[in-house]
């Protein structure tokens, strides 16, 4: 049986990331259970930071603390560096910003790679579980 990581679990694995958009990957995987391939297809629509929720799979699900302040902090390296980007996906990089293609499955599992496993199939933190 499948246990839910342990907050602090999450915590170092996030820390340890280098970029604002390494540790929103990890945490996306890790806490929302998303698979690559959906981590890059996010739009900035499926987020919606005022009612605290993400959209996975078309799912809405409730935005725990960690995951709205990498979220936040996220979007605003994202305005800082391509303040003029007409991409909307989530996440973009140096090659998609100029224009409205996703990021590559490549570029967003990067954060992931060398790391061991601490699940082996969808997982959740208490914290990010429904009401």
């Amino acid at each position: 049986m499948l246990q839910p990581l342990l907050p602090e679990q999450v915590e170092r694995s996030v820390a340890a990331a280098m970029t604002p958009a390494a540790r929103l990957v990890l945490v996306l995987a890790a806490i929302h259970a998303a698979r690559v391939a959906q981590i890059a297809a996010f739009m900035l629509d499926d987020v919606v930071l005022g009612n605290r929720r993400l959209t996975v799979a078309g799912r809405a699900r409730p935005l725990d603390d960690l995951t709205l302040k990498l979220l936040i902090d996220w979007l605003d390296h994202r305005r800082r560096r391509w303040p003029s980007t007409a991409n909307l996906h989530l996440l973009i990089n140096n090659q998609t910003a100029n224009t409205t293609g996703r990021a590559g499955n490549h570029w967003i599992s990067a954060p992931m790679r060398g790391r061991t496993p601490l699940w082996s199939g969808p997982v959740s933190t208490d914290s990010s579980k429904g009401p």
